[in-house]
């Protein structure tokens, strides 16, 4: 299996506003990569960001490069998730990944929810490559006017090399690339301490 090189990490990260993720849980691929830069030409659309909503999330506390994203529903406790949103060097949203624990009767300790721009190619799939690990693939849910979903559960090995490592990259195949991937870099700074004050359910 071969392996992925060339990642590349933004060096600014933009924190915005956004819907909070649908809670849901739920492997390489032989083509060409491209260098993280042509991300640049995607952008997933944060239009709805200002849209009226009955839970608005907000943003409990910022550790490097994550976010710990929360809604506090009426008569109900607290929920958080470790977020993050990758921006491009133009500042537009490229990507936004969130991640929360699962209880402990799951297979998985935690799940994931990735949002990716339209015009991805959905049938290609989406691969997660996290440093030290073999990458894995993974299917899209559905789109909406933000972007592209795919949820993934993320089991023990997992979590942990996200905990101690640095980068993880998303891999994913889009209508302006042609046969060509695209590469969207996932910095870790900050991960380990955001992830720490999400609670199980």
């Amino acid at each position: 299996m071969p392996k992925y090189r060339n990642y590349y990490i933004f060096k600014k990260y933009f924190f915005a506003w956004n819907l909070i993720l649908a809670y849901t849980l739920l492997s390489i691929l032989d083509t060409l990569t491209v260098y993280a830069e042509e991300a640049d030409n995607l952008s997933i659309d944060d239009s709805m960001a200002g849209e009226p909503q009955e839970l608005q999330p907000y943003i409990k506390e910022t550790n490097k490069d994550w976010n710990l994203k929360c809604i506090a529903p009426k008569n109900s406790i607290e929920r958080c998730e470790a977020n993050q949103i990758i921006v491009n060097d133009k500042k537009q949203p490229v990507a936004e990944i969130s991640i929360f624990k699962l209880s402990d009767n799951q297979v998985a300790e935690a799940a994931a929810t990735i949002i990716v721009p339209l015009e991805t190619i959905l049938s290609e799939g989406l691969i997660l490559a996290i440093e030290d690990l073999e990458p894995k693939k993974y299917q899209f849910k559905f789109c909406n006017r933000l972007g592209c979903y795919s949820q993934i559960g993320l089991i023990k090995e997992e979590v942990e090399a996200l905990k101690n490592n640095e980068r993880a990259s998303i891999y994913l195949k889009h209508i302006s690339s042609g046969d060509q991937q695209v590469i969207i870099p996932i910095s870790l700074d900050g991960f380990m301490k955001t992830f720490s004050r999400v609670m199980k359910p």
